[in-house]
């Protein structure tokens, strides 16, 4: 039954990814990413369910568009796939199995990291977070803070410090409208920054912080080219690369203790 448990989060991981893809392409653009069928860039013709399915069509279909042959971009199998990972290696890390499964907080994490994702993909084309993908973020956050405030037995206070900071930083970025672009992309991390603590805390942003100045510098130093970082974009993946390894290595010393 893991097995099988395993299989339909990587399977329902592929499928977040390939929204994420469709996100990141139309968000930019101002288009719905909801109700509008999904259509190739090229020639517009509208998507079957054949050339939906996650990882396979793109085999398939040799990574081209079946209707104009069109090369689709790697991008797309490529976050797919990696969000299908991400979300194993999160379950597998949280404990999960059919016995304590909590579908609530596992989709909660799931949206979580499908923002993340999002985010990180239109700044890395844009370099710029988007406000509304945020916010959305941020709503998302806030009701399942509630969710834990009225079920579980949690730290109130925080959480208000926490509903304080983002009161703040609103009103700082719609000040900010007027401001230069480098300042409001500022605000913008600021915001992200935000909002990933309230997800993990404070430590686990410490180490995000940590490892995105490692890439950062990697990146520097491998990329010649003088252009504008996308902050947004290594904080993003450094931040789910810390919450998965920090897990897994908090799961360790656990069974370490445990065997002594």
């Amino acid at each position: 039954m893991q097995i099988f448990l395993y299989t339909i989060i990587f399977i329902m991981g592929c499928f977040f990814g390939s929204f994420c893809t469709l996100a990141v392409y139309r968000i930019p653009k101002k288009e719905d990413i909801l109700i509008k069928h999904s259509y190739c860039p090229n020639c517009n013709h509208k998507l079957g369910f054949l050339d939906l399915f996650p990882l396979f069509s793109y085999i398939l279909l040799r990574g081209k568009c079946r209707y104009c042959k069109t090369k689709i971009r790697p991008r797309y199998f490529i976050i797919e796939l990696c969000s299908g990972i991400a979300f194993l290696l999160l379950t597998i890390s949280l404990k999960v199995n059919i016995d304590n499964l909590n579908i609530i907080s596992l989709l909660f994490n799931f949206i979580y990291v499908s923002i993340l994702v999002i985010i990180a993909g239109i700044d890395k084309e844009k370099k710029s977070i988007d406000r509304n993908v945020l916010t959305t973020g941020f709503i998302i956050e806030i009701a399942y803070m509630i969710y834990e405030c009225t079920l579980k037995n949690v730290d109130v206070y925080k959480y208000v410090i926490y509903f304080i900071a983002l009161i703040i930083l609103l009103v700082i970025s719609t000040i900010s409208l007027k401001v230069k672009m480098k300042e409001r992309y500022f605000i913008q991390v600021l915001f992200l920054s935000l909002y990933m603590i309230i997800f993990g805390g404070a430590y686990i942003y410490i180490l995000t912080v940590i490892l995105t100045l490692i890439s950062l510098a990697f990146y520097k130093l491998t990329i010649k080219k003088k252009e504008e970082l996308p902050i947004g974009f290594f904080i993003c993946v450094s931040n789910i690369l810390t919450i998965l390894i920090t897990n897994f290595i908090c799961n360790y010393l656990m069974w370490y203790k445990r065997g002594y």
